[in-house]
């Protein structure tokens, strides 16, 4: 935990010793250390801490349990004995030193290395999402004139992604930016990439997650057919707009028997307002009467709206979301579909913005679903330039936590242009992977 001003207290290098524990105020390239706040354990580390150009450093007495200090009467007597020592201790001082910049330009090595990675992996997703968006709007474009060959399309699209998604032992869902694809396919790719990533942790086979994602892509097909200010529900339509906003189901029923999908698919669109408890529509249906991959696309359907609703204004963090479902909604939902839902999302799904225990803000942007639990994060620190923050994985940094869950706007204004908190939620799938090197975090 970072100590607080009215804590700090600072020390010579030079009087430095085992056992105190020490801040580093430097960036993480600045210094080989894992952390930027530790117990010295060793001579080496003093050495090292010497090498760095530094007057002073920040420690915490509270923390420390220091050797006591060398005592005069204990020091060799002689000047040749001291001569011979001095020359023996600025030997091993070089020696130290030449190792101390080994292993600082090896960490700056490692670091190049996971912040290239990085960045190739969110890029990655990136392009699979937008690719995945442009498909879905030439399956749209075609369903009218060619509908047959609009659902060849479809279920190329989502073979495709059906099986990258099973190659991978463990898939995290990941956060992207708000550039990536179009807008207008937005919604559809997100409700089809969680659905699929639930459909997996469900252990549905390939064929089941063909269905599935065929369904969910094309859940609000019918709204083609509504004008442009109906396709997204309004609490302020009149019954006549209301009534013609839910016709979008009738009409998607009518374009996905013209493509002739398979009947899991079919009912998917023509169930994907229908909820557990009959107060859907268009037929009220409830409980088994629904279809399973019907009652997930429900679920991520309703989610998905609250994060990214028509006017951002009424926008929910993905946090708050999961919170109000399960708190005030959980009867409209099969609990055999929600509970693994909020496993898989995690307690602070991606783009949630939240408080560590140090203090720090954090926006998470991944999470593995068989670590709920311990996502990866983003943390605001001014010492890192923001194209050089580390994904950290919480899982290992046990000495970080986060506190709560907060609004965007409740974020200092530092705080909130470092991290960018999204004002619309994309998500893809990456395989999961927690690398060693993604611990260091600067405190």
């Amino acid at each position: 935990m970072a100590i607080q001003d009215s804590e700090a207290q600072f020390i010579e290098v030079d009087a430095l010793r085992i056992g105190m524990y020490v801040y580093l105020d430097l960036g993480w390239m600045q210094h080989p250390f894992a952390l930027n706040n530790f117990k010295i354990t060793t001579p080496e580390q003093i050495d090292t801490i010497l090498k760095l150009g530094l007057n002073r450093v920040r420690w915490s007495p509270a923390k420390s349990d220091p050797e006591p200090s060398p005592e005069s009467a204990d020091a060799p007597a002689g000047t040749a004995a001291n001569s011979g020592a001095d020359a023996e201790e600025q030997t091993q001082e070089r020696a130290a030193a030449a190792a101390a910049a080994v292993a600082a330009e090896e960490h700056r090595r490692q670091r190049r290395e996971l912040l290239s990675s990085q960045r190739e992996n969110l890029e990655v997703c990136e392009r699979h999402f937008a690719n995945a968006g442009r498909s879905y709007r030439q399956v749209i474009d075609a369903v009218r004139t060619q509908p047959v060959a609009a659902r060849t399309h479809a279920e190329q699209v989502i073979g495709n992604m059906v099986g990258k998604l099973l190659e991978q032992e463990e898939s995290a869902i990941r956060l992207l930016s708000e550039n990536a694809g179009e807008k207008a396919s937005l919604h559809s790719i997100n409700v089809t990439v969680i659905a699929l990533l639930l459909g997996k942790a469900m252990e549905l086979d390939a064929a089941a997650l063909n269905d599935l994602g065929t369904g969910a892509l094309l859940h609000d097909i019918g709204k083609i057919a509504l004008p442009e200010r109906l396709r997204w529900k309004d609490d302020n339509f009149n019954n006549a707009e209301r009534h013609l906003y839910e016709e979008h189901v009738v009409r998607g029923i009518e374009y996905a028997r013209a493509m002739k999908l398979s009947a899991p698919a079919q009912a998917v669109i023509a169930q994907h307002h229908e909820y557990a408890d009959g107060r859907g529509f268009p037929h009220k249906l409830a409980g088994e009467a629904i279809v399973a991959p019907a009652r997930i696309v429900s679920l991520i359907n309703h989610y998905d709206n609250l994060c990214n609703p028509a006017n951002p204004a009424a926008a929910v963090t993905p946090h708050e979301a999961l919170s109000l479902i399960f708190a005030q909604m959980k009867k409209q939902f099969d609990m055999a579909v929600l509970m693994p839902f909020i496993r898989m999302m995690g307690v602070y799904p991606p783009g949630s913005v939240v408080e560590l225990s140090d203090g720090r803000y954090a926006l998470v942007v991944s999470v593995n679903s068989s670590r709920p639990l311990k996502p990866h994060i983003v943390i605001h620190d001014p010492r890192v330039p923001r194209d050089e923050a580390l994904v950290v994985d919480l899982e290992h940094a046990p000495e970080l936590g986060i506190r709560r869950s907060l609004k965007p706007l409740h974020l200092p204004k530092a705080a909130f242009d470092y991290l960018s908190p999204r004002q619309r939620m994309c998500y893809f799938f990456e395989r999961a992977r927690t690398p060693q090197g993604e611990t260091e975090v600067a405190a």
